[in-house]
C-alpha cells in the first residue's frame, strides 16, 4: 500500500518500506529561486537610508515598500493517476494555484494550468475516462464540480446553482458516479451576497445521466469528505453543525467577562506598536515575564470549512491532542444498514479497494482493517491522505 499525506503544506509518499519520500515541485522551486533573484537585484532601491548615496535617498525614487519574501509553497490536494507512479496534485505558489501531475518513476512534473485567484475544493482521478473532476470556488461564494481532461483542458461543469460543491470521490465500479459533499447557501435579499451556509449533505451523481441522490442529510450534522468503498458501503466524516453566533448562549456571558482584558490588551497592543515606531523599544523587556499568549503564537489552520485554533489542540481536553475534537467522526454505512462510528477525532481519510481505511487524526496515518490499527506514520499537522 502506498500512501499520501499532505502535512504543514508539504507532500510525502509512504510506500510501507524505509523512511517516507518528499515530493518536490520543480515549477514551484524555479518561482521561488527567480523571486530571490529578482529580490536581491532590486534590494538596493529599499536599503536604510543611512546605506543610501546622493542627495535624493532611492526610496524617495522608487518608494518606500520593500517586498518581502515569498511564501512557501503549499500542497493542497493530491491523489493517485492511473498507477501509483502517477500523482496529480493542486499546489499554491505565490498568489497562484495550479494543477500538476508528477509522475514518480522518471521524476518528471507536468504543469497542467496554474492561475490567479483560483481556489480547489477537492481533486479525484478518474482512471475509466482518464477525467479529473475538481470542486471549484467562484466568485460568487458557491462552489460547483468541473471535469478536466488529463492536459488540464476544462471539459465543462457538473454541478451548480446556490451550494458549496466539493471533495468528490468516484464511486468503485462506475465509469462516471461520484459521491461529493454539498452545502447549500443563502443570500442577502437585496444586495444578493452569501450570509448563510446549511449543514453539509452528502450526495451521489452520475455526470453522465445526470442522475442525482442525496444519500446523507442530518441538519444537525455536517457529513464531509465522503467515499465509498467497492461493496457500497459508504464512509464519511461527520461532525456537530456550527451554529452561528447569534445562536450561542454563552457568547454574551463570556463577551462581558472577557471584556475589561482584552480591551486592556488593545490598549497595551497599541502604546507597544506606538514605542517600537517612535521610541525603537517595546513597553515590555525582554526579560521580564510572558504570557503564555505572548509567548508562542501557535496559530490557525482552516480544515474543511473550520478554522482549528492549534492552541486548542494542546489545551482542550475535546481535542486530547489531536488535531480536531473526538466530535469529529469517521463513520460507515454500509448497503440496507445504519450508520456506525469506525474511530474519532478523524481530520482526513481514504477507502482502499479491499475495504481497508486509511485515516489520520492530523498526527499519526493509521491503518484500519476489520477493527485492528497499524500506525504507518507520524506527520505534523496532517491535513489530506490517500492511498493506492
Amino acid at each position: 500500500m502506498k500512501t499520501l499525506a499532505i502535512a504543514k503544506g508539504e507532500l510525502w509518499l509512504h510506500d510501507g518500506a524505509g523512511s517516507p519520500r518528499q515530493i518536490v515541485s520543480a515549477f514551484a522551486r524555479e518561482v521561488i529561486e527567480r523571486d530571490e533573484r529578482s529580490r536581491r537585484t532590486t534590494s538596493w532601491k529599499h536599503a536604510p537610508r543611512e546605506q543610501q548615496n546622493g542627495v535624493i535617498p532611492s526610496s524617495s525614487l522608487w518608494g518606500t515598500q520593500q517586498s518581502s519574501a515569498m511564501a512557501p509553497p503549499k500542497f493542497l490536494q493530491a491523489c493517485f493517476g492511473a498507477n501509483e507512479q502517477t500523482v496529480y496534485y493542486v499546489l499554491k505558489v505565490g498568489e497562484a494555484t495550479g494543477l500538476f501531475r508528477q509522475h514518480l518513476d522518471e521524476d518528471r512534473e507536468v504543469r497542467l494550468f496554474h492561475r490567479t485567484g483560483f481556489s480547489i475544493d477537492g481533486l479525484a482521478y478518474n482512471p475509466h475516462d482518464q477525467r479529473l473532476v475538481l470542486g471549484v470556488r467562484m466568485n460568487d461564494g458557491t462552489a460547483q464540480l468541473e471535469v478536466y481532461d488529463e492536459d488540464g483542458n476544462l471539459k465543462g461543469a457538473i454541478t451548480g446553482g446556490d451550494s458549496q460543491d466539493g471533495l468528490p470521490s468516484l464511486v468503485p465500479g462506475s465509469a462516471s458516479t461520484i459521491v461529493f459533499q454539498s452545502t447549500g447557501v443563502a443570500r442577502h435579499p437585496e444586495h444578493g451576497y452569501v450570509v448563510a451556509a446549511s449543514h453539509a449533505t452528502v450526495c451521489k451523481l452520475d455526470y453522465r445521466s445526470g442522475q442525482l441522490e442525496t444519500l446523507l442529510d442530518d441538519q444537525h450534522f455536517d457529513f464531509i469528505a465522503p467515499k465509498m468503498g467497492a461493496d457500497g458501503t459508504l464512509y464519511a466524516i461527520r461532525r456537530p453543525i456550527e451554529k452561528p453566533p447569534t445562536e450561542r448562549a454563552s457568547n454574551a456571558l463570556l463577551d462581558t467577562v472577557m471584556m475589561p482584558i482584552r480591551l486592556i490588551k488593545a490598549v497595551f497592543g497599541f502604546l507597544n506598536i506606538f514605542s517600537m515606531l517612535y521610541g525603537k523599544e517595546p513597553l515590555r523587556s525582554a526579560g521580564g515575564p510572558r504570557t503564555p499568549e505572548l509567548d508562542q503564537d501557535l496559530g490557525r489552520l482552516w480544515l474543511h470549512g473550520r478554522m482549528i485554533e492549534l492552541s486548542k489542540v494542546r489545551n482542550d481536553p475535546g481535542y486530547a491532542g489531536h488535531l480536531v475534537p473526538g466530535s469529529w467522526e469517521l463513520v460507515r454505512q454500509p448497503p440496507g444498514r445504519q450508520l456506525q462510528i469506525v474511530a474519532n477525532h478523524v481530520a482526513g481519510f481514504d477507502v482502499l479497494a479491499s475495504g481497508q481505511l486509511l485515516y489520520t487524526n492530523g498526527y499519526e496515518l493509521t491503518h484500519w482493517q476489520d477493527g485492528r490499527k497499524t500506525t504507518l506514520g507520524r506527520h505534523e499537522l496532517i491535513e489530506t491522505v490517500a492511498a493506492r
